[in-house]
């Protein structure tokens, strides 16, 4: 192939224009070398076996493609960063050094049954679903400690930012591993969605070559070959997909910042973060800033803008076009998952040097009447009072103690009765004892022992499961990564047998 052939313009008659090169050629260029290089090789390693070993193409030219090909991976990207608008796109780049390093015969056969080797987006997103299933795993190992920890932590609990139920610091953090236990199985069902392989689809109808679509796909260590050709060129929901269960993952990591980051104010004083993990201020010396919530909810909430970002690209994209919008549909979803796995360090690091301060937390946690409901079920369990009646008398007794100044802790059973007498024109048929046991918060927190409750027992029920949950995650990924490395292992076994080595 002479230096001035072009790979694929025949069909038109002027080169690319300027503005069409710097706009679209060049930047898509340059995004595919970063992104691509090392697996458009390991593609067309892969491919060029196949070929061979099917009989489609002569061992002579496998041999001389796979020289070439093991060149260009020894030289790394660096080498072909220099774009020519006269090869137009980043594997016509490649595909030229492939003919000076193997011959234009050889060369010429590498794309032979096949379009763009689309399969190199899923590549690129497989390794960060699986560092963000990680991270994950190791955000929830670091929850998890701190629920074991503070699981007798009695604390308020808000709706609405206002007192709602009191519950223990360990039964909120446990909450939190839960829907980071969905994250990570969200996470999971994208990676099965994208490793499936489509290599061998041809531009929508396959090919007539007798190519082994099993086989290559074996060799890049995927799961399952995506059958049907037009839904292998046409379909873009495993980016779609990957960038959703990172977006619902970002508004998990996002409340539980919310919240820590309230809790970690003066006004609340519940919870610190570490001195290494804080910003100061340059003009008022008192700062003490817990950055690192601030920027996990910003990047949280670029991250759902990336799904929508994608999407919009799917949306609007004809149908058969997937393969040629990768640099608007792509770059979004990579950015979304990069930053993902930047939060989910950053926040496990904060947490790691979280310090709570129980007494306060213990002091605030009846505030608010906060224990309300079990004072009204206190009243129902009790007495001949149905619930609605009981938590009338309770809203009533609420609006009296307010009206008073009177704390929770220093209600008494005559203004219970009062709130009785003025709501349901009798007494409220407690005791003084009663009174007190519901209004207490650490007798609230022991008396909620329904499955899922912060009561001792189901919260270490709780605890085991999900230290077993986390650690079927941790294991998938260790495995899902195994699993790539012998594929990959074993390709080069292949390259290296059929180059005599």
């Amino acid at each position: 192939m002479s230096s001035d052939q072009t790979i694929s313009r025949e069909r038109l008659t002027e080169a690319p224009g300027e503005v069409y090169t710097s706009t679209i050629l060049e930047p898509s260029f340059r995004f595919m070398l970063k992104e691509y290089f090392g697996g458009l090789l390991e593609v067309n390693q892969a491919w060029a076996i196949m070929l061979g070993e099917t009989g489609i193409v002569p061992a002579e030219h496998v041999r001389s493609l796979l020289t070439g090909l093991r060149r260009m991976v020894d030289e790394g990207p660096e080498a072909f960063a220099e774009f020519n608008p006269h090869y137009e796109y980043f594997y016509s780049h490649l595909e030229h050094r492939l003919a000076e390093y193997a011959g234009a015969a050889a060369a010429g056969e590498i794309n032979l049954g096949r379009t763009r080797p689309e399969p190199l987006t899923r590549m690129a997103l497989r390794p960060r679903l699986l560092d963000i299933a990680e991270g994950i795993g190791e955000l929830t190992d670091v929850l998890l400690g701190l629920a074991e920890r503070e699981r007798d932590t009695v604390m308020p609990q808000w709706t609405h930012l206002q007192p709602a139920q009191p519950s223990t610091m360990g039964h909120y953090l446990l909450g939190i591993v839960n829907a980071l236990s969905r994250d990570a199985r969200r996470i999971r069902a994208a990676y099965a969605t994208t490793n499936a392989c489509t290599l061998g689809c041809g531009a929508l109808a396959g090919t007539s070559y007798p190519v082994d679509r099993e086989t290559v796909a074996e060799m890049l260590g995927f799961d399952e070959v995506r059958e049907n050709t037009i839904d292998c060129v046409g379909a873009g929901d495993y980016a779609l997909e990957s960038s959703s269960s990172v977006a619902n993952l970002a508004i998990t990591l996002s409340r539980l910042c919310q919240d820590v980051y309230l809790w970690a104010t003066d006004e609340f004083r519940l919870v610190e973060i570490g001195d290494s993990f804080s910003g100061s201020s340059s003009m008022m010396p008192q700062k003490k800033n817990a950055y690192p919530f601030e920027y996990v909810r910003a990047r949280g909430a670029r991250a759902v803008g990336e799904m929508t970002a994608a999407f919009g690209t799917l949306h609007n994209t004809t149908f058969g076009d997937i393969k040629d919008v990768e640099e608007e549909m792509v770059p979004p979803v990579f950015r979304a998952c990069d930053e993902m796995s930047v939060s989910l360090r950053l926040l496990r690091g904060t947490l790691e040097t979280l310090t709570v301060d129980r007494e306060r937390c213990a002091a605030r946690a009846g505030s608010g009447f906060s224990t309300a409901t079990e004072l009204a079920a206190m009243i129902h369990r009790n007495t001949e009072h149905d619930y609605r009646a009981a938590h009338r008398v309770v809203g009533h007794l609420v609006l009296l103690a307010t009206r008073q100044g009177v704390e929770p802790e220093d209600v008494t059973l005559s203004l219970v009765d009062r709130a009785a007498e003025e709501t349901l024109g009798g007494k409220s048929g407690l005791t003084e004892e009663q009174v007190r046991q519901g209004l207490n918060p650490q007798g609230f927190v022991a008396a909620h022992t329904v499955l899922g409750g912060p009561a001792p027992e189901p919260m270490s029920a709780a605890l085991r499961r999900s230290r077993e949950t986390a650690a079927s995650d941790t294991e998938w990924v260790s495995s899902t990564r195994a699993r790539l490395s012998v594929a990959h292992d074993r390709l080069m076994v292949s390259v290296d047998k059929q180059l005599g080595k």
